[in-house]
């Protein structure tokens, strides 16, 4: 939208909101005029396959192109975790529409969903096709825990967690841009507006870049 493009082309925004998290690493490229440019490649969630409610299979191809919120729900975890966040979700809806969720949740040994097994999507009253539940062996929740959504950064003198089941916001290329302790009212206010200055940013720099591909072609 145009006023979406003024606004952050004209760079208002002085804040450094969402920035990137993980490791990067330096990278050569060519631009269009066949000149070496070097660009930064920031650390993406990897590809991981698990189980949904009713033992469905899930395949994280399925987040892709999609910004969410991912939280690791341990069963010690749940009424300490969760309440500030339902009661925002049914009170506050619109707030989170332009995110999914993810809540992982530990299986048996072979990532299939315990008896008793908690749906958050449905306890939430979250859309099926905007919220998952995702069952995995423990072995595997702790590796994609530690290696993946929580992976160290040897540049950072200290991890941006604060607790072990923070909420990661993943944007739309799989990239982590913040940690949220949602517990807290003011820490779940702030991942709602990084989900929309992420949203409009990254439509805005869409916006930008089609504008200037469609400029060159004339």
């Amino acid at each position: 939208p145009t006023l979406i493009y003024i606004y952050f082309a004209l760079g208002v925004p002085k804040a450094h909101r969402a920035p990137f998290f993980g490791p990067r690493h330096a990278f050569v490229h060519k631009d269009k005029n066949g000149n070496d440019v070097t660009d930064t490649a920031y650390f993406s969630i990897p590809a991981f396959a698990c189980k949904t409610v009713n033992n469905i299979p899930f395949q994280s191809a399925t987040l892709d192109h999609h910004m969410y919120v991912a939280l690791f729900v341990r069963p010690d975890s749940i009424d300490a975790l969760l309440p500030v966040l339902a009661q925002d979700v049914r009170l506050n809806r619109s707030d989170y529409k332009y995110a999914r969720f993810a809540f992982f949740y530990p299986g048996d040994s072979a990532g299939n969903a315990p008896a008793s097994a908690p749906d958050f999507a449905s306890d939430l009253k979250l859309g099926v096709d905007t919220a998952f539940t995702l069952f995995v062996s423990r072995a595997a929740f702790d590796s994609l825990h530690d290696n993946a959504y929580f992976v160290k950064d040897a540049s950072r003198k200290n991890d941006p967690w604060k607790t072990y089941s923070d909420a990661v916001i993943v944007d739309y290329r799989g990239r982590i841009r913040g940690y949220y302790d949602i517990r807290s009212a003011s820490e779940l206010k702030k991942l709602k507006e990084d989900v929309n200055f992420i949203y409009f940013r990254d439509e805005s720099a869409e916006t930008i870049e089609n504008s200037t591909i469609e400029q060159n072609r004339k």
